[in-house]
C-alpha cells in the first residue's frame, strides 16, 4: 500500500512538472517594425505568443495614443531542428498615426490556460508627411474568414535554413455560382476554392465585393482535398456562402483576392478570381396567390392537432410545419379561415436552419391557439401557404388536410367577451318617417354633412394607398428591414435613454446594445441574433463598410461584452458616454450607406 502511494505521488509532482514546464515554455511579446513613423506612412506592430499552437485566443489589444488601427492579420509558423517541433502565432496590425508628434502603445494582454501575459509599452514617434501614402502592410488584409487562420492550412513545413527554389503555378482560384440567372429571394450556391501546392508559404485570403444579395456563410470544412489541374497535383479548399437576391436587376460580385507568398523571403502577390454577373428576374404577376408572403424554394406543410377533444373555453393548440430547402426566414404563417364557433388567440414561431455544403433549408414551426366557444363536432378548414417554386416557374399552393375537433360540455361559463353572444331587448316604437325625411334633406345639404365625408374619403384612400405600399414591401421583406432599420432604433434608442434616467443601468446596457445589433442586421440582411465580433466584422467588411466605422463599432461592442459579461462596474458617466456613442455610430452608418 506504502509502494503504490508513492507511485501515485510521484506520478502527481512529475505531471506538475511537466506543466510548469510548459507554462515557462510559452511566451507573449510585443513589437514595432519601427519606432519613428512618418504622418503619411504605417508602423506595423506585432503581438506574438511562443511555444503555443492550434487554437490560440486574441489578445486583449493595448491602448493607442495617435495611433489607429487601418488592418489586421494573423499568421502561425513551425519550425524542426533536430527533431524538435516549434511553433508561434502571430497578430500583425498596421497603424497609422494620427498627427505629429508623441505617440505610444500600451501593454497588452492574452489569457492562456488561466494564466495572464502581458507586454511592455511602446514608445513612436510621428514625423511629418514625406508624399507617399499609406499602405497596410504586405499579407496583410482586413478581416479573415472563418478557419483561414488554421495552422494547416496557411502554412508549409519548409526549412527555414535554405532558400526554397521557385514554384511553378504554386496558387490556382476559382469561383463559381450554382446559378446565374435567378428569381429575386432565390437561394444561389457561391463556391470560391483554392488549390495550392504544397511548397506555398502563406495565404490570405479576402472576400469578393458582394452587394444587392442577402449572404449566409456556410460551415467550413477543415479538411483539403487532392486535385489534379493540368496534371499538376494541388490541395484544394472550398469555401461556400448563400447569396438570397434582394431585388430584380442586373449584379456584379466582384473578384475574390488571394494574397501568395510562396516563400518566407517574397512579397505577397495577389491572385484575384474572375467576376461573376448574376441576373435576377422578378416574381411573375400572373398566377400570384393573395396570400403570398415571399417565400422562394420548395417545400412541404403540415397541421396536426395537439388533443383532439377538449372542454369548450380550455385552449386547443395546433402546430403548422413548413419546411424544405429555400429561405427559411422568410416563411409566414399559413392562413386560415377559422369558424365563427373559435376564437383565435396567438401564434408563435420557431425556426430550425441547416447549413450544409447543399445550401440552406430547414423548417419553421407554428403554434396557433384557439378558443372555442360551443360545444359540439367542428371540422376546420385546410390551412394554406404559398410559395414560388423556382425550378417550375410557378406559384404553388399548399393545403393541409381537415382537422376534426370535438368540443365537450364545460360548466364554467365564457368570459362576456367570448361568449359570442349579445343581450337582445325588445321595445316598442313608431317610426316618425316624415321627420327623418326633414332631418335627411337637412344633413344632406349642409356643409357640416360633407366635411366629414370628405375626411373620411381622403382617409380611406391614403389607407388604400398605405396598403399597397405594406403589401409591396412584404414580397420583399429583406428591403422591409433595411427601410424601418433606422426607426426601430431610434425607438431602442429613446427606451434606452427612460432606463438611464431610471437608473437601470443593467437593463439601459442591454437595450443599448440590442439596438445597435438590430440596426445592423436590418440594413445589412443578417440575423443579429448571437453574432459575433468576428462575424459582425466579416459581414460588414463584405459590405464595403469603412475600416474607421469598423473600428469606432468594434469597440463600442468590446466594451458593451466587457461590461456585460465580466464583474466590471457601469457608472451613469460611462452609461451616458455608451448612449451618445451608439447614437452616432448608427447616424455614422446610415449616412455611409
Amino acid at each position: 500500500m506504502v509502494k503504490t502511494g508513492r507511485i501515485i505521488l510521484f506520478a502527481i509532482l512529475a505531471l506538475c512538472i511537466c506543466g510548469l514546464a510548459h507554462a515557462a515554455d510559452t511566451t507573449f511579446t510585443a513589437g514595432v517594425d519601427k519606432n519613428t513613423v512618418a504622418l503619411d506612412d504605417t508602423v506595423q506592430y506585432t503581438l506574438k505568443v511562443a511555444g503555443q499552437s492550434g487554437n490560440v485566443p486574441k489578445p486583449e489589444l493595448p491602448k493607442f495614443t495617435n495611433l489607429r488601427i487601418v488592418s489586421q492579420g494573423q499568421s502561425s509558423n513551425f519550425s524542426f531542428v533536430n527533431g524538435q517541433m516549434s511553433s508561434s502565432v502571430s497578430f500583425v496590425y498596421a497603424l497609422q498615426p494620427e498627427k505629429t508628434g508623441p505617440a505610444h502603445i500600451g501593454p497588452a494582454s492574452i489569457n492562456i490556460g488561466g494564466k495572464t501575459y502581458t507586454t511592455e509599452a511602446i514608445p513612436v514617434t510621428v514625423t511629418k508627411a514625406e508624399g507617399k501614402k499609406a499602405q497596410p502592410q504586405q499579407g496583410m488584409r482586413p478581416m479573415f474568414p472563418p478557419g483561414f487562420g488554421d495552422d494547416e492550412f496557411f502554412n508549409s513545413r519548409l526549412p527555414r535554413t535554405r532558400q526554397p527554389q521557385p514554384v511553378k503555378d504554386p496558387v490556382k482560384s476559382e469561383m463559381k455560382a450554382s446559378q446565374t440567372t435567378v428569381y429575386v429571394n432565390q437561394q444561389i450556391l457561391l463556391t470560391f476554392t483554392f488549390y495550392r501546392r504544397p511548397e506555398v508559404f502563406r495565404v490570405a485570403y479576402s472576400h469578393p465585393d458582394i452587394k444587392g444579395f442577402w449572404v449566409i456563410n456556410l460551415p467550413e470544412d477543415k479538411n483539403d482535398r487532392e486535385a489534379t489541374l493540368n496534371g499538376i497535383r494541388y490541395k484544394a479548399h472550398d469555401l461556400k456562402s448563400i447569396l438570397f437576391p434582394t431585388t430584380a436587376g442586373n449584379f456584379d460580385i466582384g473578384s475574390a483576392t488571394l494574397n501568395v507568398q510562396t516563400d518566407p523571403y517574397s512579397a505577397a502577390q495577389p491572385v484575384k478570381t474572375d467576376s461573376l454577373k448574376i441576373k435576377v428576374l422578378p416574381l411573375p404577376k400572373d398566377g400570384k396567390p393573395e396570400n403570398f408572403s415571399g417565400a422562394v424554394g420548395d417545400f412541404q406543410m403540415d397541421v396536426s392537432l395537439r388533443q383532439d377533444k377538449i372542454e369548450r373555453g380550455q385552449p386547443v393548440q395546433l402546430t403548422a410545419k413548413i419546411w424544405g430547402k429555400g429561405n427559411i426566414q422568410t416563411i409566414s404563417e399559413p392562413v386560415n379561415t377559422l369558424p365563427k364557433e373559435f376564437k383565435k388567440l396567438s401564434a408563435t414561431g420557431k425556426e430550425d436552419l441547416i447549413k450544409d455544403n447543399s445550401g440552406l433549408s430547414g423548417s419553421k414551426s407554428f403554434d396557433i391557439v384557439l378558443i372555442p366557444l360551443k360545444e359540439g363536432t367542428f371540422t376546420l378548414p385546410p390551412f394554406e401557404f404559398s410559395f414560388f417554386d423556382p425550378v417550375k416557374k410557378q406559384y404553388r399552393i399548399l393545403k393541409s388536410r381537415e382537422l376534426t375537433l370535438t368540443i365537450k360540455p364545460s360548466s364554467a361559463p365564457l368570459p362576456e367577451s367570448m361568449s359570442g353572444e349579445t343581450p337582445k331587448k325588445q321595445v316598442g316604437f313608431t317610426i316618425p318617417w316624415d321627420k327623418i325625411g326633414a332631418a335627411a334633406l337637412k344633413t344632406a345639404t349642409s356643409i357640416f354633412f360633407w366635411l366629414p365625408v370628405g375626411i373620411i374619403i381622403a382617409l380611406l384612400i391614403i389607407f388604400s394607398v398605405y396598403r399597397k405600399y405594406r403589401a409591396r414591401f412584404a414580397a420583399d421583406p429583406a428591403k422591409m428591414r433595411q427601410k424601418q432599420a433606422l426607426k426601430i432604433a431610434g425607438k431602442k434608442l429613446k427606451t434606452a435613454t427612460r432606463l438611464l434616467k431610471k437608473n437601470d443601468l443593467k437593463e439601459f446596457l442591454t437595450e443599448i446594445f440590442n439596438a445597435t445589433a438590430k440596426y445592423l442586421g436590418d440594413k445589412y440582411g443578417f440575423s443579429a441574433a448571437g453574432i459575433t465580433t468576428d462575424g459582425l466584422r466579416d459581414i460588414l467588411n463584405s459590405k464595403g463598410l469603412a475600416l474607421e466605422a469598423q473600428q469606432q463599432l468594434e469597440n463600442f461592442i468590446s466594451e458593451c461584452d466587457m461590461l456585460r459579461f465580466t464583474p466590471s462596474k457601469l457608472s451613469r458617466e460611462k452609461a451616458v458616454e455608451l448612449s451618445k456613442v451608439a447614437e452616432n455610430l448608427i447616424i455614422t452608418i446610415e449616412k455611409l450607406s
